[in-house]
């Protein structure tokens, strides 16, 4: 019996010890590919107006602002829907040319769910802030309603 607790023990060490090899392996991978996501998904409302939520998010240039700022755009609803942010960029990279920027409006198919890279690059610096050191971008469906009822924001802060 004293043998079987014995190679228990020595196996659960074992594991113990490949498990946290394996975790320091995967957070040094995460710092090393350092990548914030955002999440939004577009909800149908009266009518035939849609909204995304949600409906304020804030983002910290110090601590969101790393290599990639990565925007998951969800739609369970039955008709496409766009994502617009006026003032932010998508960057578009393909192959080993340097990356593309075009204003940030996307196409989401229905029942699909899109991953935007955003440009970071505008966003670091800080021109067009007030005076609490904070940029507002608003965004949303322009094909189901634009009306300022139906916007959402982005605070990008300090």
């Amino acid at each position: 019996m004293h043998r079987v607790m014995k190679r228990v023990e020595e196996r659960l060490l074992r594991s113990s010890l490949l498990f946290f090899v394996a975790m320091t392996g995967n957070c040094s991978t995460l710092a090393v590919g350092f990548v914030t996501e955002f999440r939004f998904v577009i909800h149908d409302v009266e009518g035939d107006a849609a909204a995304w939520s949600p409906r304020e998010v804030v983002i910290h240039r110090g601590a969101d602002l790393g290599e990639t700022l990565l925007f998951v755009l969800e739609n369970p609803t039955a008709r496409t829907h766009v994502l617009e942010a006026p003032g932010l960029f998508e960057q578009i990279v393909e192959g080993p040319e340097a990356p593309t920027v075009k204003p940030l409006r996307v196409y989401v198919p229905p029942g699909e769910t899109v991953h935007v890279r955003v440009s970071t690059e505008r966003l670091k610096r800080t021109p067009g802030m007030g005076a609490s050191g904070t940029e507002s971008f608003q965004f949303f469906c322009p094909l189901h309603g634009h009306e300022e009822a139906l916007r959402s924001t982005i605070r990008v802060s300090p």
